[in-house]
């Protein structure tokens, strides 16, 4: 497997993005970041209604109402000016994450090569060309037939982009899935494509965390998957650093995702693997469920899983989740041992032996 290097460039966004962060000590505030500087957003309220928002999860909540104004601000070579000159460095920055949602779901399966992957590591290695073929032609008619599978997840498991994750001493099979957040800054229900696209207020950085032995129920094997156990560890869905606006975004199936753990590339593809667009995704949800403003979906994983590689995350773990134009985080996986009991690492949380055909 090939090592990080440095952080891609391309990884970075080009414009003037938002994050939630504050100086040590002092209350988190929305601030614009271009670079590797940033200012309060509160620096431009007495002339931009826009800039009076206290977090990211306020202003996305009245996105209609304010996202032209920000574009406008943001795209003002003046703005870029004040960052850059007067700006603080990025890193004396306490970063949380960008957006608390409203509602929290999770595409599942979603990307084709993952689809092919687990289905021959779940089978005789002998078999993997007929495995493959037949996987490559069951994902084509479910494309052209079928619909994405989506699960609601807790809004409790959202942590910070850059922080420690504690691991308790059962969570022993903990794995890794880089994703493109997209966060909802519109209403709707039964939206076609297209429509749904026109909703999306931006892009975040996520990394899905999933405890693979408990996505089946052992004692309950005909009721399917248990989102609840798998995707409920507090802090398990680091968010951000960024919030990117979608006009910063035209094409979100162009977009890279990498993960490395340790220093060494698991994860690496182009959300153009997508069985089903981040709109289409979108608009199935709508036929389900009312979207609302900060709601977010978290809209799949490329291959590469721990479960894959034969390896699962445990304390000590670097785990480095990045996706081309909307940043990168960092999460520190250490022991329940290492904090007291009820201490929180991350406080801007709120709250905090498998087989391989459990990698979905």
């Amino acid at each position: 497997m090939p090592e990080d290097k440095d952080q891609h460039p391309d990884f970075a966004p080009t414009g003037v993005v938002l994050a939630q962060a504050g100086l040590p000590g002092e209350t988190p505030a929305v601030w614009l970041v271009h670079r590797d500087r940033a200012l309060p957003l509160e620096k431009w309220a007495d002339q931009w209604p826009c800039a009076r928002f206290a977090s990211v999860t306020d202003l996305v909540q009245q996105w209609a109402t304010h996202h032209a104004e920000l574009r406008r601000l943001t795209e003002l070579p003046q703005t870029v000016l004040a960052i850059a000159e007067t700006g603080l460095p990025v890193a004396s920055l306490r970063l949380e994450a960008p957006l608390r949602p409203a509602q929290l779901f999770c595409t599942i399966g979603n990307y084709r090569r993952q689809v092919i992957e687990a289905a021959v590591d779940a089978r005789d290695p002998a078999d993997a060309d007929r495995l493959r073929a037949a996987t490559a032609l069951a994902l084509m008619q479910r494309r052209r037939d079928g619909a994405p599978y989506v699960c609601l997840t807790s809004v409790d498991r959202v942590g910070t982009p850059n922080g420690d994750l504690v691991l308790d001493p059962d969570v022993d099979t903990l794995d890794w899935e880089v994703e493109i957040g997209a966060v909802i800054g519109g209403s709707g229900s039964r939206l076609t494509a297209s429509e749904a696209h026109g909703v999306i207020a931006g892009y975040c950085v996520v990394n899905d965390l999933t405890i693979r032995s408990r996505v089946f129920r052992p004692d309950l094997p005909g009721l399917g998957s248990d989102w609840l156990q798998c995707k409920g560890l507090r802090g398990s869905l680091p968010l951000g650093p960024w919030f990117v606006p979608a006009w910063q975004v035209p094409g979100p199936s162009a977009l890279r995702l990498r993960l490395s753990l340790n220093g060494t590339i698991m994860q690496d593809d182009t959300a153009e693997d997508m069985v089903f667009s981040i709109p289409e995704q979108l608009s199935y949800l709508s036929q389900h469920s009312r979207l609302r403003p900060g709601d977010l979906l978290c809209t799949g994983s490329p291959a590469g899983f721990g479960i894959h590689h034969g390896r699962f995350l445990r304390a000590g773990d670097t785990v480095k989740a990045s996706v081309a134009g909307l940043g990168e985080q960092i999460t520190r996986c250490v022991d329940h041992t290492f904090y007291p009991n009820n201490y929180d690492p991350n406080p801007a949380a709120p709250g905090r032996t498998t087989t391989k055909e459990h990698a979905l």
